[in-house]
């Protein structure tokens, strides 16, 4: 029977689960002294990245008497609470569309990705590693496996193999999980099998899965404490991991996916300087470079030139998949062929859908278990 929600929460310094509310908690005080004050919203394994920057921007001369409120938690929830009204100046969540789902709402922009350039001062053209907007960090899915990797897992097929306990977050709260079962079905694309044999694949892995929690952060309390053979996360999460001592060994498979995190300026940020400077420190060379050095693929040139060194490296452009490689049509596209509620098929073929496949799947895996 697969567990959906881990009993054990970790409360440390490289992640946050669930949930959580950090930074300075503001008093009712004057319009003045409100402006000064940055709320942020993000996805729950970029929490401690943002206590960094925030510290690092606070010494600055724009980020002088600045202070911060922090609320970090599965990137599918909090963007519902940003669209619910919770206060929200900076805005960074784990996948396009959850940031789009707040652009729906009214909270931010409809045009938010282009606020990179015409807010940020970045120009993308020359400036950026990747050409979609908007984005602020980069990572890629990797395999997180108990120390020295007693099983000897080394690629995507090996998670499959008898015996195997995988653990990924929950695709219906977490962003990163939809990251994790995407970077399954583009790996085994680019190996050259078929779309059908890719969701089979998916199937398969959804079907070693013994544990679904919530968010990334969960995820990764949830195999600390002991549950699973491998974990499925983000490359940065589980580099700062490995930092703080946690006995884990850290697998990049020879086919994964380029994750890029989005982040956006919300209507009320705009209105204050404080959130716009804020906003542009994190497309800062000096931002940037603090993001690489906690585990994140820099999206500036001249940063990633710097450091891509730390990194593991690809042999074949083909073995770093981006979403466009499975859909041309983006995530716009991609969020109704895999995680979308209804469930359809082509005409000649019952088993392999063409709408809502994680969907479908999610339920055949869970009745098999």
């Amino acid at each position: 029977m697969r567990v959906r929600t881990p009993k054990l929460v970790r409360l440390a310094a490289v992640g946050l689960a669930g949930a959580t509310t950090l930074g300075a908690v503001a008093l009712p005080a004057s319009a003045s002294t409100q402006a000064t004050i940055v709320n942020v919203v993000g996805y729950s394994v970029a929490g401690p990245a943002y206590k960094a920057l925030e510290t690092a921007f606070q010494a600055t001369s724009a980020g002088s008497g600045v202070t911060f409120t922090n609320t970090f938690g599965a990137s599918g929830t909090e963007a519902t609470n940003v669209a619910n009204g919770l206060p929200a100046d900076v805005v960074n969540l784990s996948y396009y569309s959850d940031e789009e789902a707040d652009a729906t709402a009214g909270a931010i922009p409809s045009n938010w990705q282009d606020q990179e350039n015409t807010v940020g001062g970045v120009n993308p053209a020359s400036a950026t590693v990747y050409t979609t907007p908007g984005i602020v960090t980069d990572s890629t899915v990797v395999f997180i496996v108990r120390k020295g990797n007693p099983l000897g897992i080394k690629q995507w097929s090996d998670l499959t193999r008898k015996g195997v306990r995988l653990v990924t977050p929950n695709p219906e709260t977490s962003g990163s999980a939809k990251w994790n079962l995407l970077a399954a079905y583009a790996a085994w694309k680019a190996l050259g099998h078929t779309p059908d044999q890719d969701q089979n694949f998916v199937k398969s892995i959804l079907e070693h899965a013994v544990a679904e929690p919530p968010s990334g952060s969960t995820a990764l309390s949830t195999f600390l404490a002991g549950t699973g053979d491998v974990l499925l996360d983000y490359e940065d999460d589980a580099l700062a991991a490995v930092a703080a001592g946690d006995a884990i060994t850290v697998i990049v498979p020879p086919q994964t996916l380029l994750i890029e995190n989005p982040v956006a300026l919300t209507n009320t940020g705009l209105k204050k300087p404080a959130a716009v400077a804020f906003y542009q420190y994190l497309f800062s060379s000096a931002g940037q470079t603090i993001l690489a050095n906690l585990g994140y693929r820099s999206v500036l040139k001249s940063v990633w030139a710097a450091t891509k060194s730390s990194f593991a490296a690809f042999k074949k452009p083909t073995d770093l998949q981006t979403v466009t490689d499975i859909n041309s049509g983006g995530w716009p596209v991609l969020d109704k062929e895999f995680f979308g509620a209804s469930v359809t098929f082509p005409s000649n073929d019952p088993t392999h859908p063409n709408e809502g496949i994680v969907t479908y799947l999610e339920e055949f895996a869970g009745r098999a278990n």
